[in-house]
């Protein structure tokens, strides 16, 4: 699988996430909804399907700092395609 994001990329999340679907629900937590912002912390990538994948490379997987209305939270081992990077302007072209 193709890297898209690096460390420091500006994300939003494109569905809801959550650390632990089992803790969070019998605890009563809702999950982060999706279009929540973050910045990437970590990428990695791995040999998981590398197999199935046209280019012999496998899964990608990232750590996000997301932001809520409770404060940070980290979304950690999420694959990349939980998250889409956000487009910004370069300042010399603003």
């Amino acid at each position: 699988m193709k890297i898209k994001l690096k460390k420091g990329d500006i994300v939003t999340n494109t569905s809801a996430i959550r650390s632990n679907p089992v803790v969070c629900e019998s605890r009563g937590w809702s999950p982060i909804e999706r279009g929540a912002v973050g910045v990437v912390l970590e990428v990695r990538q791995t040999n998981l399907n590398a197999s199935y994948s046209k280019d012999g490379k496998g899964d990608v997987y990232v750590d996000v700092m997301m932001s809520t209305e409770v404060g940070p939270w980290k979304a950690g081992n999420y694959l990349q395609g939980f998250f889409s990077k956000v487009p910004h302007a370069i300042p010399a072209e603003a």
